[in-house]
């Protein structure tokens, strides 16, 4: 088979695509940190420290959590007080002021994307959407550790947040559970 110019200037610019998509593939790779996030985690604990060093539990003892995070750049958090009250109605859309007053300071929820700084151990939360709307559309930095299966972050005060900064502790759950 002959082939003319045009034909190997064709085939030249397939293989200069297929090899820049194969080059940006290797670019979304995650990083070393990035890698250590992707997972499930079990909220262990959730403190507020105030500004005297008193550690408050602000979803009360025994919260529990889970914490997402792929290896694309998503996550999603849950956390929520276990000993929330259930609705007199049975029913979610037909609460008292208390029952919801009750919801709304003791559940959170978020989802969005992340990106990690490795440099500064800082993750960045990029929140979509929060059950707290005041937190949609804005990113949140954690400082963050991990010590074997536990990864631990510290984020600032904010609005939903008024002590000097929160600490949580997650443990990553094996596969399938």
């Amino acid at each position: 088979m002959k082939m003319n110019l045009q034909d190997g200037l064709k085939l030249a610019a397939v293989a200069g695509l297929v090899l820049g998509l194969r080059t940006g593939e290797a670019a979304a790779e995650p990083s070393s940190a990035q890698r250590q996030f992707v997972g499930t985690w079990s909220l262990v604990s959730i403190h507020y420290i105030e500004k005297d060093g008193r550690k408050v539990e602000p979803f009360g003892p025994g919260a529990k959590g889970m914490l997402f995070f792929d290896a694309g750049g998503r996550f999603a958090t849950q956390v929520m007080a276990v000993d929330r009250p259930r609705f007199a109605s049975n029913n979610r859309m037909i609460g008292t002021p208390e029952e919801n007053k009750t919801v709304s300071q003791r559940v959170v929820a978020y989802f969005g994307t992340y990106t990690v700084d490795e440099s500064d151990h800082v993750v960045t939360l990029h929140i979509e959407q929060s059950s707290f709307p005041n937190w949609n559309g804005t990113d949140q930095q954690r400082k963050f550790a991990f010590t074997a299966d536990e990864l631990r972050y510290t984020a600032a005060s904010s609005t939903a947040n008024p002590a000097e900064s929160a600490e949580l502790v997650w443990k990553r759950l094996p596969a399938g559970q």
